[in-house]
């Protein structure tokens, strides 16, 4: 149907309602008839598109459709941020307490922290102004044992007195080797209380002190008694007329030989007259240690500087090791008194150590002399490893010799001499003295 068609039959329904007054016209009448005839005409060509009318208002939105399937189920988002926390809920109530467990095996004990007794110059208490008050605070209520061994802490300063020492109380000063700021002006002391029956119970030790003993005094450090007891020094020196160090212990009471160590110390005679070791009985190992007795000015010989060997019938072993040592003077051993029977119980022992004398050609002096006992071998020296060193020397005499007496074994190896003359050759041996060259293992 034409749009014109349409226009006619909308007026022809008017009329028929009463909407049109006017009669119709020709060709609107024409048109009713048309239509009333409603006899199909062929359809025309369809006419051009008008124009798109206003959109009109929108309707109700429907009832709403059935739910479709579900979808695929889309990728995980980021997690969001943690939440507050919760409010602390109530304490539970408290649980029946648990069987006991089995007692576990004893630990072993924990190391021993000694009580302190700290002196200095002028001091008073709880500190001490003398290094023997202190040493008597410490054994206040008995002798100190190894289980409950006590300190002495001495600060630098000059100390003049004489000290007995104990067992199990050290003395501990703040001097190295050389450096005089803790110094005694007195002696020391070593007579032990024996404890156990035996040496390595009774003990005590000495560190980082300068020690000058006046003149009349017996010694420096005087080793002494009949208990076996042994004595530490390190970083002790020891300078005066008298000898630095006299060892006179017998060790008749108690197990074990008495025992002298001493590691990074000098002991110095400033007399001719005194050696600065004196070894009597017991033994005595010196390392990295200086061992001198330099000539006054005006002498041209060195004086003694050590000397080993019993002053009295005695069969009680004396023995003397120095290793990494500096010596200076001639050494002296002397067992021409002593009852000792065994191989070696007179003995020194020299390793990598350095040895220098000042000789007179007029009057010769040795680097050891020796005055054995009738028994050969009793006396016995070990040379290794040593630089032996004169101002003077005679081509071919003998460094060690042997007085009259047992024959002297002297083992040797690797040993280097030469005097400042310039001679480079010397017998290592004489008199009863003989040399043994050490052989390979």
């Amino acid at each position: 149907m034409t749009h014109e068609e349409l226009e006619q039959l909308v007026l022809w329904l008017a009329a028929q309602v009463g909407l049109q007054q006017a009669r119709p016209s020709r060709m609107q009448r024409r048109a009713v008839v048309s239509v009333e005839s409603l006899v199909p005409a062929e359809r025309g060509e369809r006419g051009e598109r008008g124009e798109r009318g206003e959109r009109g208002e929108r309707g109700e939105r429907g009832p709403q459709g059935e739910s479709g399937p579900p979808g695929t189920t889309g990728p995980r988002g980021e997690p969001g941020l943690p939440g507050d926390n919760g409010a602390t809920g109530p304490k539970g109530d408290k649980g029946d307490p648990g069987t006991p467990g089995t007692t576990g095996p004893k630990g072993d004990p924990g190391p021993l922290w000694p009580d302190v007794f700290v002196v200095s110059p002028g001091a008073s208490l709880p500190f001490y102004a003398s290094v023997q008050a202190a040493i008597d605070a410490a054994v206040t209520s008995g002798e100190r044992t190894e289980a409950d061994p006590a300190l002495v802490l001495v600060l630098p300063g000059d100390y003049s007195e004489d000290v007995v020492l104990k067992k199990h109380v050290g003395l501990l000063g703040f001097d190295r080797l050389g450096h005089f700021t803790t110094i005694l002006r007195g002696q020391l002391t070593c007579d032990l209380t024996l404890e156990g029956g035996v040496r390595e119970k009774t003990v005590t030790t000495v560190a980082g002190l300068s020690i000058f003993p006046p003149s009349g005094k017996t010694a420096g450090i005087w080793f002494t008694g009949s208990n076996s007891q042994k004595l530490l020094l390190t970083d002790v020196s020891i300078e005066g007329s008298v000898p630095a160090l006299l060892i006179d212990n017998t060790f008749t009471t108690g197990s074990g030989t008495s025992q002298v160590l001493l590691s990074d110390c000098r002991l110095r005679s400033t007399s001719p007259l005194s050696p600065a070791l004196r070894v009597k009985s017991g033994s005595v190992e010196l390392s990295r240690t200086d061992l001198w007795n330099r000539p006054p000015v005006g002498i041209s010989s060195s004086p003694i500087v050590a000397q080993l060997g019993p002053s009295a019938a005695q069969p009680q072993p004396c023995t003397v090791t120095l290793t990494d040592c500096n010596i200076e003077g001639w050494v002296q051993m002397d067992s021409s008194v002593s009852t000792a029977t065994v191989a070696g119980s007179i003995g020194l022992s020299l390793l990598r150590c350095t040895h220098f004398i000042h000789n007179n050609t007029a009057v010769p002096i040795r680097f050891v002399l020796v005055s054995p006992s009738a028994a050969a071998s009793v006396t016995g020296l070990a040379v290794v490893l040593s630089v032996f060193r004169a101002t003077a020397w005679t081509a071919g005499t003998a460094m060690i010799f042997g007085n009259p007496g047992g024959v002297v074994p002297v083992l040797n190896h690797r040993n280097s001499f030469r005097a400042d003359t310039g001679v480079t050759a010397a017998t290592l041996t004489g008199g009863t003295a003989t040399s043994s060259t050490m052989g390979a293992v």
